[in-house]
């Protein structure tokens, strides 16, 4: 996808890997860099994604999606998760568009994962949107800690999973509390949802510090982004086929 803005940028997919504690991958998700099309200067996605209009959310959507069927393959065998995040403007699409609606519910290894910030998350299952798509697909809460939210939606029993907030963690991470403070947490989450993850663990010693608390798998700049064409590179050969 080409985005203009002061100046033009190409969407780049990569998969970004989740890792369990005993090093084996969860899952992916599916994320998108910008890099400017006539210089290789990469735009923070976070910045750019606020400029973009609601087409161009279809777009970016429908391009992490035809990545996905195209590996899926390889998702199936390896018995992967697949992350993708939406918007109030992707559910509307899926809402009112039944071919792409299809496209999602034919790859059952995807689950859905939207932020704090998604419009009156608050209400929990009496957000309309959420209790449409909650009975559909399998939802995730991508940036749990992220302050623009309450407890309620988690409470509610709106995910299946739920992700620590990388800000969230990393602003913690060296205090003294932060371990009690993380087993509060998992303790008063985990029986609203399937599992609990991690993001932000960029080092080894961040690593080292939450993998033995609890959470399912964990997800962070010590685990680099790698290009769709690439997935085979986070297996050692042969392993995690099914026989």
């Amino acid at each position: 996808m080409i985005v203009s803005l002061d100046s033009v940028y190409c969407s780049h997919l990569y998969c970004r890997p989740v890792v369990r504690p005993d090093d084996s991958i969860m899952g992916v998700e599916i994320v998108a860099n910008f890099v400017g099309a006539d210089a290789p200067v990469r735009i923070p996605t976070e910045l750019l994604i606020p400029h973009l209009a609601p087409e161009q959310h279809l777009e970016l959507f429908r391009e992490k999606l035809a990545v996905i069927e195209e590996h899926q393959g390889f998702f199936i065998t390896r018995q992967l998760v697949v992350w993708i995040h939406i918007n109030e403007i992707i559910i509307d699409a899926l809402i009112n568009n039944q071919d792409l609606y299809i496209r999602l519910k034919a790859l059952p290894f995807i689950e859905l994962t939207l932020s704090e910030s998604f419009s009156d998350l608050n209400s929990g299952k009496t957000n309309l949107r959420l209790a449409w798509m909650m009975e559909r697909f399998p939802l995730v809460l991508a940036d749990f800690g992220a302050g623009d939210a309450t407890t309620k939606p988690v409470f509610d029993g709106l995910f299946r999973r739920v992700i620590m907030d990388r800000f969230f963690i990393q602003k913690l991470l060296s205090g003294r509390t932060f371990t009690p403070f993380m087993l509060a947490i998992i303790g008063q989450v985990s029986p609203f949802c399937e599992s609990l993850l991690v993001a932000g663990i960029d080092s080894a010693s961040a690593r080292q510090k939450v993998q033995a608390l609890g959470f399912a798998a964990m997800q962070g700049k010590l685990w680099p982004l790698v290009p769709p064409e690439e997935l085979s590179s986070l297996f050692p050969p042969h392993e995690g086929l099914v026989h």
